[in-house]
């Protein structure tokens, strides 16, 4: 897809992690698919194995490949990409998140973007994790499934925290 407008490019860096992955990904099933190849000519078992392992990681990698363009199905696209530039947007780089008028973007190794029309409400939970606690940032859809958004481990990361849970607080009252 070629980049057109500054929304469209933020949304690209914001996602570019991922893609970088997923390319890299290609590259290895890509390669030993090829070595496999050669290997297969070279009268060895090793060369079905190699194809065996290559076909399964290039199904994954092109499923994710899918899935990472299909996040943005459903929304529309020019009203979402302007949003990403308005000065109201709220980015929390620690976190990976970014909240939008009307849309939630996550990055936690997966992107995941939520549309704030369909969550009821932000909830915190409290988490045992050993001798401490977390503190917990959910977004909660209509059908009663919790998103995870952030989790809080240290006293350090409580000011951070707050600030993601009113980002998201105040723009689901003002939905």
């Amino acid at each position: 897809m070629e980049i057109q407008t500054a929304g469209q490019q933020k949304y690209y860096d914001f996602i570019s992690e991922r893609a970088k992955s997923l390319r890299l990904g290609m590259i290895i099933w890509i390669s030993l698919l090829a070595a496999a190849l050669l290997a297969i000519f070279a009268g060895g078992v090793l060369g079905y194995i190699l194809a065996m392992l290559g076909a399964a990681l290039g199904v994954l990698n092109i499923r994710s490949q899918r899935m990472l363009k299909g996040r943005l199905d459903g929304i529309d696209k020019e009203d979402f990409f302007n949003q990403l530039t308005e000065t109201d947007t709220v980015e929390i780089p620690d976190y990976r998140l970014m909240v939008t008028r009307d849309y939630v973007l996550l990055n936690r190794g997966e992107i995941f973007i939520f549309p704030l029309k369909k969550m009821s409400k932000t909830e915190v939970g409290i988490r045992q994790q050993g001798s401490g606690r977390q503190k917990i940032l959910f977004l909660t859809d209509g059908a009663g499934n919790r998103h995870e958004i952030a989790v809080c481990n240290h006293v350090e990361q409580e000011r951070v925290f707050d600030l993601a849970y009113h980002a998201l607080h105040d723009r689901m009252h003002c939905n």
